[in-house]
């Protein structure tokens, strides 16, 4: 019998969440907007792990969805994060940002 990593399990989701959190705490805080990246990264791994798992069980695909799923709200949660950390970054060191695509909704908050 496989063992699949799935991350719509309570906990993983809680572990996923705490470094997510942690990752993006210590970019604002040091500045390093490469550190989100690790996230995209991840968030990406798993979401390709998790689609290939669907071909390989058929009959039981609803936790391969919900995993799918909380992958995809990692993935823009890294990429959101990702152009507000450069866009501090870029306002603090006057250097030019990467995107300025979120300045409408930066500027309403």
């Amino acid at each position: 019998m496989e063992t699949v990593f799935f991350t719509s399990e309570p906990i993983i989701l809680l572990i996923l969440t705490l470094i997510t959190v942690a990752l993006i705490i210590l970019g604002r805080k040091l500045e390093l907007p490469q550190l989100p990246i690790i996230i995209v990264v991840y968030s990406l791994g798993l979401l390709i792990y998790h689609t290939i798992g669907v071909n390989y069980n058929p009959s039981n695909v609803s936790p391969y969805y919900y995993s799918i799923g909380a992958d995809l709200i990692l993935l823009f949660l890294g990429f959101i994060t990702y152009l507000w950390i450069d866009d501090i970054v870029a306002k603090n060191k006057n250097l030019k940002s990467y995107s300025d695509i979120l300045s409408w909704f930066w500027d309403k908050l």
